[in-house]
């Protein structure tokens, strides 16, 4: 897929070198930290880790910054100030935040605080797109302990009818996101979306019927690149959205493609955002009609980056590193995505207990066009089915000349793939 000649973004390795110092803010819980910090090494970076993780780190002590709770204190702040940092980056919503302010006080180029909370509040974002005329689906907020049924019905009628999604104003990975047909429905879906959050109030919005995609992109001065567009080839039609295969590049057809890159750049604008990685879903109805579901300014969640490459290999967080570190070459290079079809699939969550056993990694690993499969739930540790689930058990990821292909392949390996989870 080829960019637009007038946004590219440039990428040399000779041009790095080892004096830009890169500040990498790196939650324990992120799947993807080995990742930033081998792009870090292999782009010659000086980096340091903030890091809320106990576990001893690949890098020395004096290049790792203990931060528990990921809370800024003026003492942490003192010394990052002393460091003389070149970039800071995140790499999830709660990083990218903390890394925004860590940049706006030492002066580097960074989105706006409220853009990024914009970004992280559900109802925030949805005020936004209304206030700017942004297609999306109907709303109401509803406080989680309300379970009147008229008054129920009063709000689910005033958003668009059933059926609805009732949703946590903040958090990832669907994680109590429910779709609700009829009124008892959401009055059993707010007992379990109310355990999911803090807040004191959930979101109530239209369903969305239509198939579901994903852009990958990153912001140069305000202009949106389109890294890539991801299929979901099989349906999120609920009642919990737990992601299964993403694949790329889309087959959407050219002229939709286009219009997610011109709502998804006018979502960016009407947010204040004007930097770095940008990652938006979407659902497109029969009709043609596009709808914004969600714009975050970091890039793709999970291992999913891994699906993606660049040019002669390049990672996407290479990519974002580079950008960051407003590293350019004269020799301009227009990022290309590899000519095959990527694709990941999210291991689901088939019950809720703890992991006793895997079994299937060797047929699965031994698939023609699997290239890797990694588990991130160690055995012993107890797990939560959808709609709450915390973790992937895991990716796996698949790459080969054909869409249909890249798809089967991943079917099958969730077929291969066999959980045992006990109830205690």
């Amino acid at each position: 897929m080829k960019l637009p000649s007038a946004h590219k973004i440039t990428f040399s390795h000779s041009m790095i070198v080892a004096m830009t110092k890169v500040l990498l803010v790196l939650p324990s819980s992120s799947y993807r930290s080995s990742e930033f910090v081998l792009a870090s090494q292999r782009l010659n970076l000086d980096i340091t880790l903030l890091t809320d993780a106990d576990t001893p780190s690949i890098l020395p002590l004096d290049k790792v910054i203990h931060l528990p709770e990921l809370h800024l204190e003026p003492g942490v702040m003192t010394h990052i100030e002393g460091q003389m940092f070149d970039a800071v980056v995140g790499v999830d919503d709660i990083s990218v935040r903390i890394a925004a302010q860590i940049s706006t006080h030492l002066g580097l180029p960074t989105n706006p605080d409220e853009s990024l909370l914009a970004t992280t509040d559900k109802v925030a974002f949805r005020k936004n797109q209304t206030q700017f005329e942004l297609p999306q689906p109907k709303y109401a907020t509803i406080s989680k302990d309300e379970r009147d049924p008229q008054r129920l019905m009063d709000v689910a009628m005033q958003v668009s009818g059933f059926p609805l999604v009732i949703k946590p104003i903040s958090g990832t990975q669907s994680k109590g996101v429910i779709r609700v047909d009829h009124l008892k429905d959401l009055l059993q879906a707010l007992e379990v979306a109310s355990q999911t959050t803090t807040e004191d109030e959930l979101l109530l919005e239209e369903y969305v019927e239509g198939a579901e995609y994903a852009l990958e992109g990153v912001l140069v001065d305000s202009k949106l690149v389109v890294l890539a567009i991801f299929d979901k080839p099989e349906p999120l039609r609920g009642p919990f959205f737990e992601e299964s295969i993403y694949i790329t590049p889309s087959k959407l057809p050219h002229q939709l493609q286009r219009e997610a890159e011109r709502v998804v750049q006018r979502s960016c604008e009407s947010l204040g955002l004007w930097t770095g990685p940008v990652h938006a879903e979407f659902r497109i109805k029969d009709s043609g009609r596009l709808y914004i579901l969600e714009v975050a300014a970091r890039s793709i969640g999970g291992s999913c980056a891994k699906a993606l490459r660049f040019g002669s290999d390049t990672t996407l967080e290479e990519l974002l590193l580079t950008h960051a570190s407003s590293i350019e070459s004269d020799s301009t290079r227009v990022i290309r995505q590899r000519k095959t079809y990527s694709g990941v699939l999210m291991l689901p969550t088939p019950k809720t207990g703890v992991l006793r056993s895997v079994s299937g990694l060797e047929q699965v690993r031994a698939l023609k066009y699997v290239t890797s499969l990694e588990l991130t739930v160690p055995v012993g540790t107890f797990v939560k089915a959808p709609p709450l689930t915390e973790r992937y058990m895991g990716f796996v990821f698949a790459d080969s000349p054909g869409y249909d292909s890249t798809i089967e392949t991943l079917k099958r390996s969730r077929e291969l793939l066999s959980f045992e989870i006990s109830d205690r």
